[in-house]
This record gives structure tokens, C-alpha cells and sequence, in this order.
């Protein structure tokens, strides 16, 4: 009895061993104690059981697990990392904790992982479940890299211990709450890194993941949880010591300051930081960062005073209170198109990326007030948000979505009108379309299926 008991483990094993990829391949895993729950994994090429690998669980704001695997596996695979991204985990999610609990016990139970070096990422709202599995787990979930985003919005308490990788665009309209954050957190003395790169509301470009995940390193050689490697830890330095001479020489005081802060942060212990601790110094008691300071509270100011111009306008016309919503609809399209065209054509770079960051933050803004109607089921107010936001972008999500009210609301006929043009702006993703849970009931529609028959599996 007791050989046969262990040919069914050993032969329940090898089960599990084959679902999940081959080392150096992308897969989908079905977790095991729940079918509905899956994830995107990739295996660096030098995986193997025998030995105890990190981890960076990814979670994408709309579910799509294979995009953050496929932006990052070639910095994984250099740096012997397990990537493991949410299927099930997206906003508006009514059970986000039931799909960090799948992923996080699947891959505890198939892979041999680094109990100390397990870490979470996520882009957007994935940033906010990133930092809350962090938070919920903070002896198990050893730092976070958000991008995008800040904190969870069920943070409590003004002061954690937990290691924070801070990336976002210097056009995302979320920027002013990242620079917030990097100002609490520098005034509380807590571990922190921030890195700000051009472009908008996106996951980092893999530059910015391959800092992010050496900054994880350096930080578990100072722990003692990775053991010190003096080539790494050189190339790390110099390569951030020329980041700060570089944001000298562009008289950018704050990005110095925060490579310098850095440097001293995060060597301490591995190299001579006190040339980088004399910068600092000068810089702390330069005029010219104190300006820079200035500056950026302005620019933040400045975006939120336009958010607040239009938005509350927005919400008006779906709400059907304005004396004339006709007439304030065409004001707000003609306020959304003088700002959209600022941030792309604004010779002064300051008042152009404010532009884009608002642009930004009032798109994304109507858009969930748009969800948020839509998932109370009333459809002519969600209809509204979307459909200005159609107007005033090129933008194939409000279309998207605008399917998603008709379908629910039983106008099929312009459900697939609006698919069709989503897909003339630029939607080519079957899978985005097919496995819309707001879509099912077009799927015996003609016009559904050969819509489908057109796009790429």
C-alpha cells in the first residue's frame, strides 16, 4: 500500500510539473484548488527545484496577464527571476483578494521558491493590489514595484517599513500622487526609490523593471538575503552615480537629489557613500532645488484646478442636471479639445506635460465613473461618460466599453456598431473582444462573428 501511495504522489507530481512551462517558456497555469483562477508564468532558463528561486507577482488592471510576462521576461531571465502574472486580478474586481490568494498558493505549491525574496508589481490599479498583498503579508511579501500608482486605497497609517519602487511617466496623469508619496516617504525616513521616465500611463518601458529588480537586489545584499556580489554592486553604482552627474549637468535638482539619496541609501554598507552624502547636503541647501520644489507644487496645482473644471461638468451632463445639457456638452468637448491638443503641440514643456497629465487623469476618471454606472446598470449615464470621451479621443476603449452598455442594456445592433469601430481605432486583440463577460450575449450574432473572424486570435 504504502509504494502504491507513493506512485500517486510521484505521479501527481509529475502532473503538476508538466502544466507548468518549460524553463526559459511562457505558459498559463490553472491554479489547482480553483479552476476559475489562472496565471501567466515565465521560468528563467536556469529554474530548477533544487534550488530556491525569487518571485515578482504582476498584476495588470484589466486582466491580461501575458502583457507585463512579455514586456519583462528578458530582464527576468537575466537576473533569475520567476515571473507570475494575475488572469482573474483587474479593477472593479468585486473579489481582488480571491486572486492574489490563487496565485500566491499555486506557485508556493509548484515552484521552489525564495522565501525572502518574493515581491509583488503591478501597473495602475494592479499597483494597488501589488501594495495591498504587500501590506496584508509584509513578513511574506518582501517589497513592491508600482507603476503607475501609489498606495492601495485601503492603506492605513501614515508609515510602513516596506520597500517601495516607485515608477511612473512624466506624463501620467497619477505623477502628483507619486511625487507626494516620494515626499512622505522622504520625510519619514522609510526605504523608497523613485524613478520618473518619459511617457504616460503605461507599464515602465524594461529598462525601468531591470532598475527596479536590481534595487531589489542591492537592498536583500544589504539585508543579508542575497549574498554580495562586488561586480553587480559596482555596475549598479557607477551606472546611478552617472545618473546623478547627468541630471547635474540638465540643472534637474530634483532628479540629482533623488540619484545622490539613492546612492547613499541603498550603498551603505556596500561602498563609500560619502562623497554621495556631501551632495546631498549642498543640494538640501541649494536655491535652485528649493525652486524645483516650488515648481512641482504648482504644476500639481495647476493640473488638479483643470480636473476640477471638467470633470464636475462630466458628471452634470450624465446626471441630466444642468439647465442646458446640450450646450454644456459642446462646452466640454471644446475644453477637452483645446487641452488634448496642448499636450500635443505646447511649446513650453511644463504647460504641455500639465496639459497631458489632466488630459490624462479626466479620461481615466470618466471613463470608471462610466464603469461604476455601468456596473449599477444605469446605462444612459454610463453612455454619456463614454461616449464624450469617444468624441475627444482616437482612443478604442470608449468604444469598447459603449458595446459593453448596449449589449447589457439589449441593443445588440449597436453593440457590434461600436465593436466595429473600436476595431477600425486600433483594437485587433480576439481574446480582449471574445472573453468580454459583457459580450456574451452577441455571440450568435452574424455581425459579431465575422467581426471575430477579422481579428487575430
Amino acid at each position: 500500500m504504502l509504494v502504491g501511495f507513493l506512485w500517486i504522489c510521484a505521479a501527481a507530481q509529475t502532473q503538476k510539473a508538466a502544466e507548468l512551462p518549460l524553463p526559459g517558456q511562457i505558459g498559463d497555469v490553472i491554479c489547482a484548488s480553483d479552476a476559475t483562477e489562472s496565471y501567466t508564468v515565465y521560468l528563467p532558463s536556469t529554474y530548477t527545484p533544487a534550488k530556491r528561486s525569487p518571485i515578482i507577482y504582476l498584476f495588470d488592471p484589466a486582466g491580461r496577464g501575458r502583457r507585463p510576462i512579455d514586456l519583462y521576461d528578458p530582464v527576468a531571465e537575466r537576473y533569475g527571476f520567476i515571473l507570475a502574472a494575475s488572469n482573474n486580478s483587474r479593477n472593479f474586481s468585486s473579489d481582488q483578494s480571491k486572486a492574489v490568494n490563487a496565485i500566491w498558493e499555486d506557485t508556493h505549491m509548484r515552484l521552489a521558491l525564495d522565501e525572502h525574496r518574493s515581491y509583488a508589481s503591478g501597473f495602475s490599479g494592479g499597483a494597488r493590489v501589488a501594495g495591498a498583498m504587500a501590506l496584508s503579508s509584509p513578513e511574506q511579501v518582501a517589497g513592491v514595484i508600482a507603476q503607475g500608482a501609489g498606495y492601495p486605497s485601503n492603506k492605513t497609517g501614515s508609515k510602513d517599513n516596506l520597500l517601495y519602487f516607485f515608477a511612473v511617466g512624466n506624463e501620467d496623469f497619477n505623477w502628483p500622487e507619486v511625487v507626494n508619496i516620494r515626499r512622505e516617504r522622504e520625510t519619514q525616513g522609510v526605504r523608497y526609490r523613485v524613478r520618473v521616465y518619459p511617457g504616460k500611463h503605461q507599464w515602465a518601458p524594461a529598462e525601468v523593471m531591470e532598475e527596479a529588480i536590481e534595487y531589489l537586489n542591492l537592498k536583500a545584499m544589504q539585508s543579508g538575503n542575497l549574498a554580495r556580489d562586488s561586480r553587480f554592486i559596482d555596475a549598479a553604482y557607477e551606472k546611478l552615480n552617472k545618473d546623478a552627474a547627468d541630471a547635474e549637468t540638465k540643472k534637474d535638482p530634483i532628479a540629482a537629489f533623488g540619484a545622490y539619496r539613492a546612492l547613499v541609501a541603498d550603498f551603505t554598507g556596500l561602498r563609500d557613500v560619502q562623497e554621495a552624502a556631501a551632495r546631498i547636503t549642498l543640494l538640501q541647501q541649494s536655491t535652485e532645488l528649493k525652486a524645483a520644489l516650488k515648481e512641482e507644487r504648482e504644476q500639481m496645482s495647476e493640473q488638479l484646478r483643470v480636473e476640477q473644471e471638467i470633470m464636475p461638468k462630466i458628471a452634470a451632463v450624465a446626471e441630466n442636471s444642468a439647465p442646458d445639457t446640450t450646450s454644456l456638452h459642446m462646452e466640454i468637448r471644446q475644453q477637452l479639445g483645446a487641452l488634448r491638443d496642448q499636450a500635443r503641440h505646447e511649446k513650453n514643456e511644463t504647460k504641455r506635460l500639465i496639459a497631458s497629465r489632466a488630459f490624462g487623469g479626466i479620461f481615466v476618471g470618466a471613463m470608471e465613473d462610466g464603469q461604476q454606472q455601468l456596473g449599477a446598470r444605469h446605462f444612459e449615464k454610463a453612455e454619456v461618460y463614454f461616449d464624450v470621451m469617444r468624441e475627444v479621443t482616437d482612443d478604442p476603449w470608449p468604444l469598447l466599453l459603449l458595446a459593453d452598455t448596449h449589449a447589457a442594456a439589449g441593443n445588440r445592433r449597436m453593440a457590434i456598431n461600436d465593436l466595429q469601430e473600436a476595431v477600425r481605432r486600433g483594437l485587433q486583440d480576439r481574446a480582449v473582444i471574445e472573453n468580454d463577460p459583457q459580450l456574451q450575449n452577441l455571440k450568435a450574432e452574424p455581425g459579431f462573428q465575422k467581426l471575430l473572424a477579422q481579428l487575430k486570435k
